[in-house]
């Protein structure tokens, strides 16, 4: 699992992390208060089973406040 990309600039946090499947998370736009920081990590292949992308949201400090997972590279 590796970082792919961090987005902080909000306009861009807010398309991307309410984009859907298979391209986004699909977090609604509710659950980005607070979020500073959206992290998109994605599986490698040498890690064990399917390939998915994890979305997270994070808080000024770091601190991840949702998580979503969605299959897929």
């Amino acid at each position: 699992m590796h970082l792919m990309k961090k987005v902080t600039e909000r306009e861009a946090l807010v398309r991307e992390a309410t984009s859907r499947p298979p391209f986004g998370p699909g977090f609604s736009e509710d659950e980005l208060e607070g979020a500073e920081v959206l992290e998109v990590h994605g599986s490698s292949f040498s890690d064990p089973g399917p390939d998915y992308c994890e979305f997270k949201l994070l808080d000024a400090e770091g601190n991840v406040l949702l998580t979503k997972v969605v299959g897929g590279f």
